[in-house]
C-alpha cells in the first residue's frame, strides 16, 4: 500500500515539475536572454514604463556604423540641469527661493534660505546638489545673496533676447560677487 501511495505522489511531482519547466517549443524568445537581443526592436515611446529605465547597448561595430555619416555630438541640456538642481534644493524646506544658471563650464546658484540653516551649510547643500547632477568638470558657485537671484534671471533673459551677447564677462561678474560670499 505504501508503494502505491509513493508511486502516486512521485507521479504527481513529476507532472507538476514538467508543467513548471520552460516550454522549449515556445515561439517567443526569452527577452532577458542576451543571445536573443533584437537591435531593431521598436518600443512604444508613449508607454509610462519608457521613463523607468535608461538603457543603451552597442557593439563596437554598431557604434562605428552609426557614426560613419556624422558623429553625434554629446551635449548637456543646461535648462534641464538647472531645473533639476533648483527643484531638488526647493524640496528642502530651508530653501525659500533658488535661481540656477548652467553654462558650458559653470553652475551659478543663488538662493534665499530660512534662518533654520547656516549660510555655510546652505551653500554646501547647494554645491553638493549641483555636483550630484552635473558632470564632474563643472565649477559650482553658490551664494545666499538674494540680489544675485535677480542678476542670474536678468542674465538669462538678456541671452534670450540677444543671441550674440558675450556672456562671459557677465557670468564672471556674478561669479566674483559669489566669491565675496565665501
Amino acid at each position: 500500500m505504501n508503494k502505491g501511495i509513493g508511486i502516486i505522489v512521485m507521479t504527481i511531482f513529476t507532472i507538476l515539475a514538467g508543467c513548471g519547466a520552460p516550454d522549449q517549443n515556445n515561439a517567443d524568445p526569452d527577452p532577458l536572454d542576451p543571445k536573443n537581443r533584437n537591435t531593431e526592436m521598436k518600443t512604444d515611446t508613449n508607454s509610462p514604463s519608457r521613463d523607468q529605465l535608461g538603457f543603451v547597448r552597442y557593439t563596437q561595430d554598431e557604434f562605428e556604423q552609426n557614426n560613419q555619416s556624422e558623429p553625434k555630438a554629446i551635449h548637456v541640456d543646461r535648462n534641464e540641469m538647472a531645473d533639476m538642481i533648483t527643484r531638488i534644493l526647493l524640496q528642502n524646506p530651508d530653501f525659500k527661493e533658488v535661481a540656477t544658471l548652467v553654462t558650458d563650464e559653470e553652475a551659478l546658484i543663488a538662493f534665499e534660505a530660512s534662518d533654520n540653516i547656516s549660510k555655510q551649510e546652505a551653500i554646501e547643500n547647494a554645491e553638493k546638489t549641483a555636483l550630484s547632477i552635473l558632470p564632474g568638470f563643472y565649477t559650482i558657485h553658490a551664494s545666499d545673496d538674494k540680489s544675485l537671484v535677480q542678476n542670474i534671471e536678468t542674465l538669462h533673459y538678456s541671452v534670450m533676447e540677444d543671441d550674440d551677447l558675450d556672456i562671459d564677462p557677465l557670468v564672471q561678474t556674478i561669479v566674483d560677487s559669489m566669491k565675496k560670499d565665501d
